[in-house]
């Protein structure tokens, strides 16, 4: 009996068509379980509450009782406040503020801690991502800000020989100074960190083989290889920059004299007054103000980077 040493051919039968429908049924079923509990949850938890306050910001939007229609009026209000446009002004000027500190400076600071010895990169890692919990990070820096006993006074009268500095009483600088913590409570610099340790070394060997310096190689290196985690990172931060609360609040109560009082701030604020309807309506208009400046960031800011 003669064995044929010829390797065997694969089967090319046409597999029947009733097993490829079965695979077909099976991944539209597990594509939809995948999907359906992600519609449920921005359903319930997004489109509906959006679609429920569009329609309370036209009403008196009672907590029990009778709902009653008032078309715009309740806008109409809020558009003759002029807390509301001073509301909108201030909370413009703290996400502009926000952003540059809090979100600029954290990039060059990972660049910069990637220049350093491992050992020295690890401890300063440590002391700049440190845990800390918001509400003993808050009591920390309203000691840090007191204007008796606080330290910043002691280092601004003490050792600068400066006159006594007004910080969270200032109406013109307590919006810096509720800025500067969030460098060190808030910054993504973790996500820099990871971003720039990705990125081959090969590329910045080939720099400086060309002739390129230190800031050469942030520039055309870098920079753009940050650019997804950049856009990322900004997007989240004009988001919540815009919706800003807690901290202003337990730090300064929109003291002094309204000077730090958010958008958010006031919105509490009038619905603490028992105006259901306009409190609605002020959130509706910073959700609209919200969406078009995260659409026209979509529009300017480019994610990939060969694009």
């Amino acid at each position: 009996m003669t064995v044929s040493s010829e390797p065997l051919e694969p089967s090319t039968a046409p597999q029947p068509a009733q097993n490829v429908d079965q695979g077909k049924v099976t991944n539209r079923w597990q594509y939809w379980m995948f999907v359906i509990p992600a519609l449920l949850f921005q359903f319930f938890w997004g489109w509906y509450p959006m679609v429920i306050a569009l329609f309370l910001s036209l009403t008196n939007a009672p907590i029990r009782g009778a709902i009653t229609f008032q078309g715009l009026n309740n806008y109409e209000r809020l558009f003759a406040d002029p807390l509301v446009g001073t509301s909108f002004r201030i909370t413009f000027i703290y996400a502009s503020l926000s952003i540059i500190l809090t979100f600029v400076i954290p990039i060059f600071v990972a660049i910069l801690l990637l220049e350093m010895p491992p050992a020295m990169m690890r401890i300063m890692m440590l002391l700049w991502f440190l845990p800390l919990s918001g509400i003993a990070s808050t009591l920390f820096w309203q000691y840090l800000y007191n204007e008796q006993f606080g330290i910043f006074q002691f280092i601004a009268t003490q050792i600068f020989k400066m006159e006594p500095q007004a910080f969270l009483s200032s109406e013109s600088w307590v919006l810096f100074w509720l800025v500067v913590p969030g460098i060190l409570l808030f910054g993504p610099g973790l996500y820099y960190m990871t971003g720039l340790q990705s990125i081959p070394k090969s590329y910045y060997e080939a720099a400086e083989v060309e002739g390129a310096g230190f800031w050469r190689k942030i520039w055309t290196i870098s920079l753009p290889r940050l650019r997804p985690i950049i856009s990322m990172t900004l997007l989240f931060s004009i988001i919540g920059s815009m919706q800003e609360f807690t901290f202003p609040d337990l730090m300064t109560r929109g003291g002094p004299n309204g000077a730090s009082r958010t958008v958010v701030m006031y919105m509490f604020s009038i619905l603490n007054n028992g105006r259901y309807g306009d409190a609605t309506s002020l959130a509706v208009m910073l959700f609209f103000v919200i969406m078009a400046l995260v659409l026209v960031y979509r529009v300017v800011f480019k994610d990939d980077l060969d694009k």
